[in-house]
């Protein structure tokens, strides 16, 4: 069964997604230094005042990760290519294609901090079991791999994060 099957067949598969995705917010806190949402040399005022009213809000709904998740950069890209934002884990950096409207911005943000949630927050292992489980997907299922970008449960994860901490379906899915 497709993706976009699995989240047409009605509000019990959406309602499945959005309690593994609190799952993950009640999960005790992992401990390391104080959140931190860091911009380098350069970056436009209204991107870093539109990227920390989204590091607050994400931080809110995922209280018990603020130890595990460090201090990540921000940086906007004038020629980024074939995307809208990517997450680089060895760097904790996050980088948005700018210049774009304030909506896709804090959608790219939202679900880049999710992957850095993904690699930051040791624990967050304990979520994929009951996530797979919510997709109606097998517990062997590789969590980083998939047929395509929607297919793929980290995507999925991600996008439920924007859902979760955005309060609004995912851009991508009709539901």
């Amino acid at each position: 069964m497709s993706t976009s099957q699995r989240l047409t067949q009605g509000k019990s598969g959406l309602f499945r997604l959005l309690a593994a995705g609190l799952a993950l917010a009640l999960i005790p806190s992992c401990g390391t230094p104080s959140p931190s949402l860091g911009f380098p040399e350069g970056t436009p005022a209204d991107l870093q005042t539109l990227s920390q009213d989204v590091w607050e809000e994400f931080l809110a709904v995922f209280p018990n990760q603020s130890d595990c998740m460090g201090v990540v950069t921000l940086e906007g890209d004038w020629n980024l290519e074939g995307s809208r934002a990517f997450y680089l884990p060895q760097q904790a950096r996050v980088v948005l294609k700018i210049p774009a409207t304030a909506g896709h911005l804090r959608h790219s943000l939202v679900h880049e901090l999710a992957h850095h949630l993904e690699h930051a927050c040791s624990d967050h292992a304990q979520l994929r079991a009951a996530f797979l489980a919510a997709q109606n997907l097998p517990a062997d299922t590789p969590w980083f791999e998939g047929p395509s970008w929607e297919e793929t449960p980290s995507e999925q994860y991600a996008e439920t994060v924007v859902r979760l901490v955005l309060d609004r379906p995912a851009w991508h899915y009709r539901i």
